[in-house]
């Protein structure tokens, strides 16, 4: 096989694939086609698919060439980026005449990366108190109960407007050429759809749909009338032992619904004026948040909406879609995630979760 370019032999193996893996076959059928190259026999065929069995074909990357620390021109872009961390390679290379892929090439050649920065929730004085609380008891309960959240049901709410926004970095069209690929958005008349969706013994809870923006009153005969039939399919000793978590919304906070849910969930549930309070402006701690409203709207938006009826069905395949082992990776990350929340003293940890998850893969086999 040595004496064939990788071309030659990928073209020989898309042969013998459409020849049903018959070598005399191949052998003509690639004569035929290709009459201007080396022809293989039978066995030259034999020999070829043998061994891209045992040594598949692969390509080196090309490594960067190494640059000398004395070379002036990292020493200026060097400099720039000291004086500047937040400079682009297009502003280096109008001050300093360096192109932008060798300023880029330079900088990459002294590990340095251009880093991206992390949105997060405002917090008060009062929340960091109130983070700290929770984590520190969410640890005890898995200490005492490594599957305590398994028993969970954690829930949020989420609003899917027609002209909702795409994640533009996870679209490509790969061409040879600019297609100028682009979509319309409707901003004049706008539609949303209003959605709760719950996360509990590693499966989606619903999805659940309201007509109009949740007041407690809509709230209160939801978790009266549709909560039990969405939990059916929860194993029965889930259910008798089940936590309730919501966030501090003003819907969550009526006192019908705190009435309820003492009653319904004695000592069980999570949220603002419950038996534990949930940390307000923590969206980093709900998995809804952190993982799974991205995930949905990254499939539902991938193509414009037409109907309410159109994204409502999305929204449902996007959730079915979400399997055991995703929400397992979930759990152990939502642990993570308490544990960086404990250590920063209840201040923000997101943009250190990329760094604590190199530290893991570092430890593992």
């Amino acid at each position: 096989m040595a004496n064939y370019t990788p071309t030659e032999v990928v073209d020989i193996l898309i042969t013998f694939g459409e020849c049903g893996r018959n070598y005399r076959l191949t052998a003509r059928t690639y004569a035929e086609r290709f009459p201007n190259r080396r022809h293989p026999t039978d066995q030259q065929i034999i020999n070829i698919e043998r061994r891209s069995r045992n040594n598949p074909l692969h390509r080196e990357r090309r490594r960067n060439r190494l640059h000398n620390n004395n070379d002036p021109r990292l020493l200026a872009v060097l400099a720039m980026v000291h004086q500047n961390p937040h400079i682009s390679t297009r502003q280096i290379e109008r001050e300093l005449g360096i192109p932008q892929t060798t300023a880029h090439r330079l900088l990459r050649s002294v590990n340095y990366h251009p880093y991206h920065i992390t949105l997060v929730q405002e917090l008060s004085e009062a929340d960091y108190v109130l983070r700290v609380q929770f984590c520190r008891w969410a640890l005890e309960m898995l200490d005492q109960n490594p599957d305590f959240f398994s028993n969970v049901c954690f829930s949020d709410e989420a609003t899917f407007i027609s002209n909702g926004s795409l994640n533009r970095h996870n679209c490509h069209y790969w061409s040879p050429e600019n297609p100028h690929w682009y979509r319309e958005v409707l901003n004049q008349h706008r539609w949303s759809l209003y959605v709760w969706v719950g996360i509990c013994n590693g499966q989606v809870i619903g999805p659940h749909f309201f007509e109009r923006p949740i007041n407690s009153p809509m709230y209160l005969e939801f978790l009266e009338n549709d909560l039990p039939a969405y939990l059916e399919n929860v194993p029965l000793a889930v259910r008798l032992n089940l936590w309730y978590q919501q966030d501090g919304a003003p819907a969550h906070y009526a006192r019908i619904v705190r009435m309820f849910l003492n009653q319904r969930f004695p000592n069980r549930w999570i949220g603002r004026g419950g038996p534990v309070l949930w940390p307000p402006r923590s969206p980093d701690l709900n998995p809804l948040d952190f993982f799974l409203w991205g995930y949905v709207k990254d499939a539902v938006y991938s193509k414009a909406p037409t109907t309410r009826l159109n994204m409502m069905e999305r929204i449902r395949r996007a959730c079915e879609a979400i399997t055991p082992l995703m929400l397992e990776n979930v759990q152990r990350n939502f642990r993570c995630r308490l544990l960086l929340s404990l250590e920063n003293n209840g201040a923000h940890f997101e943009h250190l979760l990329h760094a604590e998850r190199a530290d893991n893969n570092a430890i593992l086999p």
